[in-house]
């Protein structure tokens, strides 16, 4: 059985991602159009399109992902 993805889960990944970034990286839910959203610059600028929390969760975890491979490629 798969754990449930809360809310607070996207929201500390996206402060975590936003810190890592240097980016204001936010997230916003809306049912009605289609779920979870990435967005940046205050939500003037859209990164994800609106999806699952499960494909919000692994796209924040790319972003993340990515900045810790170039922090080791750098270091090597």
């Amino acid at each position: 059985m798969a754990n449930r993805i809360t809310p607070t889960q996207l929201e500390k990944l996206a402060d975590l991602v936003s810190a890592e970034t240097g980016l204001d990286i936010s997230i916003c839910n809306a049912p009605h159009y289609g779920g979870w959203g990435v967005y940046i610059n205050g939500g003037s600028t859209k990164v994800m399109q609106r999806s699952t929390p499960a494909a919000c969760k692994s796209f924040l975890e790319g972003i993340s992902f990515g900045i810790y491979a170039q922090i080791k490629k750098a270091a090597a």
